[in-house]
């Protein structure tokens, strides 16, 4: 069995920082994001998965889903708060405090990970993340749009 590649929240926040400049990916992000509710830290992580051969498995799919459960909540609120003082003073820094709410929901990921329960007996292994799993664990439909969306943010 290998071991699995290091990640800390540091690790994960550079790395999504990185995908995040390549061309295409912030605005497919926010297009998943805005028009079809896709967590994008959650996309992140499934696209370091994918860039680093780690298998996921559905224990550890219901184990991201429930910290961005527990804290998708405050985020999409301040994200309104912050689209909407667009233009004031004070936008700058609400911009920042989002910011700092996507690193610790990243940071909750990355925990998540590293502190998923041992894999039942017989638990159907997740060789290599793919487009499918990502649409079925996303909740998004098989559109040539979704396709393209997906693809720019996974091979970045």
């Amino acid at each position: 069995m290998t071991s699995a590649p290091e990640l800390t929240p540091a690790l994960f926040w550079q790395h999504s920082l990185a995908v995040y400049a390549k061309p295409g990916v912030a605005s497919a992000c926010l297009t998943l994001q805005d028009d079809y509710q896709v967590n994008v830290n959650l996309l992140l992580f499934y696209q370091w998965c994918y860039c680093n051969q780690v298998r996921v498995r559905p224990s550890l799919n219901n184990a991201l889903n429930t910290v961005i459960s527990q804290t998708d909540a405050a985020i999409q609120a301040h994200r309104e708060v912050r689209r909407k003082a667009k233009g004031t003073s004070n936008y700058e820094q609400l911009k920042q405090d989002e910011l700092s709410l996507e690193a610790a929901q990243q940071a909750a990921l990355v925990e998540a990970y590293h502190h998923r329960l041992p894999e039942p007996e017989g638990e159907r292994e997740i060789e290599q993340l793919g487009i499918e799993s990502l649409y079925h664990w996303l909740a998004l439909p098989t559109t040539t749009e979704t396709t393209t969306l997906i693809n720019t943010v996974l091979k970045a």
